[in-house]
């Protein structure tokens, strides 16, 4: 029996959204680049299991915009949520780490800021989402383990996944 779903791929910008989809897919899908907002409509690349399909959806980055076309693209990152049959939460642990040291630089407290967005956004629509930290190479394991606890406690994840999508 052959089985299919939507997994939609939300995150703050440069989180690794389009390399995790790429990555999956086992093929290059949707660009990836240091730029922020790169991705500007949801891209759907398709990867393989045994008998089942999922479509992954990369979406744009969700942030809190300030022009026309930014709040078209986080709209378009909420739709692709919405339609999907699950939703992974794709979060830069470098950048929360380094809020949580009080290390932050103007990118690192911006991602934090739109970490918690999304988690307003998720709490909001009632769903609930698979939680992915990113980027955990060189990560002390303690670090990590009480970020997740902290991402968790918030209610909005149904699991929580480490990983490097690199």
């Amino acid at each position: 029996m052959t089985r299919a779903g939507f997994a939609a791929i939300i995150g703050a910008p440069n989180a690794g959204k389009s390399t995790l989809t790429n990555r999956l897919v086992g093929a290059k899908v949707s660009i990836v680049t240091r730029k922020v907002q790169t991705t500007r409509f949801p891209v759907r690349g398709v990867a393989l299991a045994g008998e089942s399909q999922i479509i992954l959806v990369d979406t744009p980055g969700i942030f809190t915009p300030r022009r026309r076309l930014d709040r078209a693209m986080v709209r378009s990152a909420w739709g692709g949520a919405e339609e999907a049959d699950a939703v992974v939460h794709l979060v830069d642990v470098q950048a929360e780490l380094a809020v949580d040291a009080g290390e932050a630089r103007g990118a690192d407290r911006k991602a934090h800021e739109d970490v918690e967005t999304i988690i307003e956004g998720l709490r909001a629509s009632g769903r609930k989402a698979i939680l992915a930290l990113n980027k955990i190479d060189g990560v002390k394991r303690e670090r990590l383990l009480a970020l997740s606890a902290r991402l968790f406690e918030t209610g909005v994840y149904s699991e929580v996944f480490m990983i490097s999508a690199a």
